[in-house]
């Protein structure tokens, strides 16, 4: 995604405001209920007693992936082989085109996914190391349901900032630290470490969420659209997303996302996901995987990884049926209250915050 998403690093702490009267109202409805929605006497799932706010029942999502249903959950392989050394000796200390790679914050290896268990779905959250706000905010909402993991590099020659990075990962152990520097035109590395992580760590995931820390996730619709409209037992050869097709390689210099013929040849971009929301079945990450640690880099990481990488490994999108939302829009926001899935937040919202009830979802 270019315009509209490489922007991560501009937005302000102010974020957590938001956030945080989002998180409130939205893990105060999912303690009422099951992770499959609300359940209401007047108006259906998560209603508030508006029938005309019912949840509608949705089929299953078409597509070509392979939901895992109990029928062949029993006889389906895992997604990939996790005995030590299947992925090669050499691959662990590497990163793409960088051979001395390494973990430096890895302790949500034992706390994301606690080693053999299955947990229903990992959320993989690119952060800057000075998102402390936007990460504490996420954490007020997302943590218990969604296993969350922040991905960042290293911080620029700051060793204040590496301190408090630590001190943040000995408290909440939830940071992934790769041995790269921290930059924008290292997201690629970012990325990638976010699928190697993935397989390393946690193959036995059923989903694996990939956004960035701007996003507000709504914890309760998608744990009712992996459940109702994929499967709850997992799919395979998903990656789920927004598709974006016929984008235009940016040549001139003025241009924030110039791109040279040295480093893309063609004039049009593959079809490839906006980076905010990504919804990847695990065989699909060891395959994207696999694929970038043979693949030349590039920097625009949503091209390389959602675009290039899936051509290469013969993937295909499935395009996210409801509404992913990205609007400003208040009476768009209460109609598909009980449908969207992400929200990715505009500098505008940060700069209204004391309008911020106004602006709720729920509200």
């Amino acid at each position: 995604m270019l315009e509209a998403h490489h922007h991560q690093y501009q937005y302000r702490p102010l974020v957590i405001c938001l956030l945080a009267g989002l998180s409130f109202i939205t893990v105060c409805r999912l303690r009422m209920g099951t992770t499959g929605g609300l359940s209401s006497p007047d108006g259906g799932p998560d209603s508030g007693g508006d029938p005309s706010m019912a949840v509608p029942p949705l089929g299953a999502v078409p597509g070509p992936y392979q939901p895992l249903v109990a029928s062949n959950v029993s006889t389906s392989p895992l997604p990939y082989d996790v005995t030590e050394g299947a992925l090669g000796v050499a691959d662990r200390s590497q990163l793409i085109d960088l051979g001395n790679f390494s973990f430096l914050m890895n302790d949500a290896a034992a706390n994301a996914c606690h080693g053999n268990a299955t947990p229903m779905l990992v959320t993989l959250v690119h952060s800057s190391p000075a998102h402390h706000l936007h990460r504490d905010a996420i954490r007020q909402v997302c943590s218990e349901q969604m296993n969350v993991v922040f991905l960042v590099g290293e911080t620029s020659d700051n060793a204040t900032q590496q301190q408090q990075l630590e001190a943040e990962n000995e408290v909440h152990g939830d940071i992934v630290q790769g041995s790269f520097r921290d930059t924008y035109r290292n997201l690629t590395y970012k990325h990638v470490m976010g699928l190697k992580w993935v397989a390393y760590h946690c193959p036995r995931v059923r989903y694996v969420i990939k956004t960035d820390d701007d996003v507000f996730v709504n914890t309760n619709n998608l744990h009712r659209f992996l459940n109702e409209r994929l499967s709850p037992l997992g799919v395979r050869r998903l990656i789920m997303c927004q598709l974006w097709e016929g984008s235009v390689v940016k040549r001139s210099y003025r241009s924030k996302w110039r791109v040279s013929p040295e480093e893309y040849a063609g004039r049009f971009y593959p079809g490839y996901c906006p980076g905010w929301a990504v919804i990847y079945s695990p065989d699909v990450v060891l395959l994207l995987y696999r694929q970038a640690q043979r693949t030349p880099f590039f920097w625009i990481d949503d091209v390389h990884v959602t675009g290039t990488l899936v051509a290469a490994a013969n993937l295909t999108h499935t395009p996210l049926p409801q509404p992913y939302l990205w609007t400003d829009d208040r009476d768009v926001m209460q109609q598909h209250r009980n449908s969207f899935l992400f929200y990715l937040m505009d500098q505008q919202q940060f700069k209204d915050l004391h309008q911020v009830q106004h602006s709720l979802p729920f509200s």
